[in-house]
Formats: structure tokens, sequence, C-alpha cells
């Protein structure tokens, strides 16, 4: 389809929202992935929806993931969409996982709703993958990642439903703890050849278990805590999803690598924060919209009880993986950690390179080669690696800090280690959107969220790669002069008036 299209007309919804009257509210979707399965000649995309009342938008518990597969190799035409109920409260087919109701009306304590978040996409010669981090929608506890498998046979040929394998992951660890952030692995090479050692197909993951869901037994409580381990899972004979009867098992193993723990957050070059003045200001007559008094009237009606607000620092994610990849006979990932820089913890990177194998029906695992990236006086954030079939890869990852805005930084890795940091876009101001400003989040602190993941992808010898990065600055004059907002009319690129980030997209040839 020609042009830009939002996600809720793609997967055929109403709009989440019709300004200015608000309702009718349509769905909530979030989290997309899309992934081209070179083996297939297919495109697949997938989004977690989630079922609003029409007329309030609040959420109603029931949601679903929406995998949408492509007619053909063209991404441009016709596409058929399959949706998964992931409640896990016993409707819809769904297994009962006993999520707490939270209060939620007319649910009884213990068979409320769950909420299958965060989920990513993986494929290998058998199957397409998605898994999730499943938490009670309307209570405190994290249940355990869920595991999707589908038949990628099933999906190319377009039937009007489609069979799921779903395995749940709470309580597989000693001490009732579970999987979290179990990210599927892609393969360059589109996955063909990936096979275990009865030939009948495998599938990789990789998670780490420092992250507070980690250590969340389902009774909420929530404890992150440093950890020098990763976990290797392979889920084996995916063959047989394409069997009336799938066998499919998941296995996992420990692998140790350098200590890791949550990043503290990444603070910000001072810059321009036009939104932030527009908050504070109460006595400026807004001209280009009939001489309002006080900016903060334009966006709230009134003044920000929160006020004032100033330049906030960036959230740096939690230690959960990120994007993994199968290239080369390795496992390749990365995630966010804490790192003395100078006497100075800064958010940094640690990646990681990884061996699996199986032998008789055993996962095992070992660590070809792992470190950290980090820049003094600043922050490397939401890494995302790509690597080519001959393991020549490119790692993306948000540059920002003392020395600059928001940029998007890469470095070259392989299995012998990372390069130097080289900016591909260099930010132009600080991030300023309704994320990091508190009357925008009340009652929950502000949490100013940086894109939640990058990507790489691997094409020919060449890897794209896309961060969250902030590609314009203007004044608060400028904000609040025609169109309002949007600092359109001075050149200096184009804002709304609550959010101001970019995305950018790079291509780095390997060779």
């Amino acid at each position: 389809k020609p042009g830009a299209e939002d996600l809720n007309k793609f997967f055929g919804y109403p709009p989440a929202l019709i300004r200015p009257a608000g309702s009718p509210f349509g769905q909530f979707v979030t989290d997309p992935s899309c992934l081209f399965d070179h083996a297939s000649q297919r495109w697949f995309a997938d989004v977690l929806t989630l079922e609003v009342n029409s007329k309030t938008g609040a959420f109603l518990g029931p949601n679903h993931l929406d995998l949408a597969v492509s007619n053909t190799s063209n991404p441009t035409g016709a596409w058929t969409i399959y949706r998964t109920p992931v409640q896990d409260d016993g409707t819809q087919g769904t297994p009962n996982h006993h999520c707490s109701s939270g209060g939620a009306p007319g649910a009884p304590t213990g068979n409320g709703p769950c909420l299958g978040d965060y989920p990513h996409l993986g494929a290998d010669a058998n199957g397409i993958y998605l898994t999730t981090n499943e938490y009670s929608f309307f209570g405190p506890e994290f249940h355990g990642a869920q595991l999707y498998a589908f038949s990628k046979k099933q999906l190319v040929a377009l039937p009007s439903s489609i069979d799921v394998t779903q395995i749940d992951t709470h309580g597989i660890f000693g001490g009732g703890l579970s999987g979290f952030t179990v990210w599927p692995a892609t393969s360059p090479s589109g996955s063909d050849g990936w096979a275990d050692d009865s030939g009948r197909g495998v599938e990789y993951f990789l998670s780490s278990n420092s992250a507070g869901e980690a250590h969340d037994t389902g009774n909420g409580i929530e404890i992150p805590a440093p950890s020098d381990h990763i976990i290797v899972w392979s889920l084996s004979n995916t063959r047989s999803l394409n069997s009336s009867t799938p066998a499919v098992k998941l296995h996992h193993t420990t692998v140790e690598v350098g200590l890791y723990a949550a990043p503290p957050p990444s603070n910000q070059k001072k810059g321009s924060t036009p939104l932030a003045q527009c908050l504070n200001d109460t006595t400026t007559v807004i001209t280009s919209l009939g001489g309002i008094v006080g900016c903060s009237t334009v966006l709230l009606g009134g003044p920000d009880p929160f006020a004032p607000n100033t330049e906030y620092a960036l959230d740096s994610n939690d230690t959960r993986m990120q994007q993994v990849t199968f290239a080369d006979g390795h496992l390749w990932g990365a995630l966010d950690t804490t790192l003395t820089l100078k006497g100075v913890n800064k958010a940094a990177i640690e990646w990681f390179v990884i061996d699996p194998s199986r032998e008789d029906g055993q996962l095992s695992a070992e660590t070809v080669n792992h470190g950290y990236l980090g820049l003094a006086g600043n922050n490397l954030i939401y890494p995302a690696i790509g690597v080519t079939e001959d393991g020549k890869g490119v790692m993306a990852f948000t540059v920002v800090g003392k020395n600059y805005f928001p940029s998007a930084g890469y470095a070259t890795i392989d299995e012998e280690g990372v390069g130097k940091i080289h900016i591909a876009a260099q930010g132009k101001g600080p991030e300023d959107g309704f994320a990091g400003y508190a009357v925008f989040n009340a009652p929950n602190p502000a949490r100013p969220r940086w894109g939640d993941y990058g990507a790489a992808v691997p094409d020919g010898n060449n890897i794209w790669i896309a961060s969250e990065y902030i590609g314009q600055t203007c004044t608060f004059a400028q904000y609040i002069s025609t169109p309002f907002g949007s600092c359109l009319a001075q050149g200096n690129g184009a804002r709304t008036s609550l959010a101001n980030w970019d995305t950018r997209i790079s291509l780095v040839s390997t060779s």
C-alpha cells in the first residue's frame, strides 16, 4: 500500500482516537515488530492489541497478538491478519494463568486477565515465533514469558485460521522463577540450515536474569539484582510444527558472562526544552491562537500543578535482552547495563557472542566472547546487533550525555570484539516530550522510555540500523508561533506540541 499508514488502519481497526471529540475510541495497538523471511519470501509483522471501551477508552482486559503475513513478497500489496488471544484467563480458548483481578469490576480474585506485553518476532526454517512478557493486566505481578510457535508453511499458505503452540515459562527455574524477555533469534540467511542433532529443526532464544521480573515468584515483588549469567534457550523439533500434532520442546541453559546491573538514567546535553517552558508558562499572550494567556492553558486548561519543569534524564531501560541474531553459527545479543567510567556510573552496553549446540537431545552453550561498550561522560542505550552470514556485524544504539544530544550511534562488531563508536546522525536538541513530565503521567511517576528498542538488519554485506534520536530543536518563541507547537515555520525541523523524537535509519557497509 503506497504511503504511510497507521497501525490501527493496517491491522483493520478504527482510529484509536478521533480529535477533538476523543470517542469513539478504537483498539490500543502497540509494540510493532516486522521481519522479512528470505526462505519463504514473505513479510511478517506483529503487534499487541488491547481491547477498549469505545466510549471511554478504558481497557477491558481482552488482548491479542495480531500477526500479519504478506500475501506475496511485495510488502505494499495485500496482507492476511491472524489474531491470537493472550489474556490467559480461560476465555477465548486461552489457559487460565490466574492473574489477579486488581479490583476490576466483575473479575474474581485470581482470575483476571493477563497482558501479553512486549512481543517480539523470530524465525527458523520451520516456524515463526512470538514471545511476550505476561503480567497481570489489572494487578501487580509478573507471571512469566510466553512463547507462541506457528508453522511457517501453514502461515504462507494463508488459511482462514491457524494453529498455535503456546509454552509458558512460569516457574521454569528453581524457586518458582520465570523467563523474562526471552528474545527469539532471526537469521540473515532466512533460517535455512538450522537443525539440531536429529535434523528436526531448532529455534534459539536469549534472555537475561537481572531485571526485577526475573526475581518475581508471582507475588508482584520485583527487586533487580546484578548477574553474571545469561540464559540460552532452544526450541527443538520445530519441523513438527508442520504436522497436525506439534511436539516441540523447550530447553534452557546458562552461560557465564561479565557482571551487569540496571543502568542509571541517561543525562542529556543542555539545550532548549520548549514544552517544559510551555508547561511552566502562565503569562505569555499566545497571539498565534487569538490571544490566549499562558501556554500551559493551551495544553492543560490552566497552570501545571507540578511546575516548574526542567530538562530531564532519559530512562535507560533495564537489563532485559535486546535484539538476538543467529549468524555464522553463533548467537549475538546485547543489553543495557551500568558501567563505571572515570569513577562515574553511566549507562552502557554489554554484548555477547554465544556458541549453542545440541547433542543427544541436550542443549549446551559456551561464551565465545563478551564485553562492554561505553563512553566517558555519556551514555549508550538500547543496543541492537545485526550480523551478516559470514559473521560481520554492526551494533546500533543511542548516544546521549554531557557531550551529546540524543544521537544515533553505531560500532562494528565480530566475534573478536567491537570497533570504535561512530555517530550516524548527530542529535540537534534534548528530548522534550510528554513522557518526561509529571502532569502527563500522574499518578504514576514520569518515565521517559527511549524508543524501547532499536533495530539492525543485514542485507547482503550491508546492515540497516535504526535508533531513536532528536532531529530538531526550537526555542519557546518558535514553539508558540504559527502553527502552535510544531516549530515548522522556523525551518528547525518539525515536532508536535507533546513530542520531538525521531527515528534515524542508516545503511552501514561491513566491507
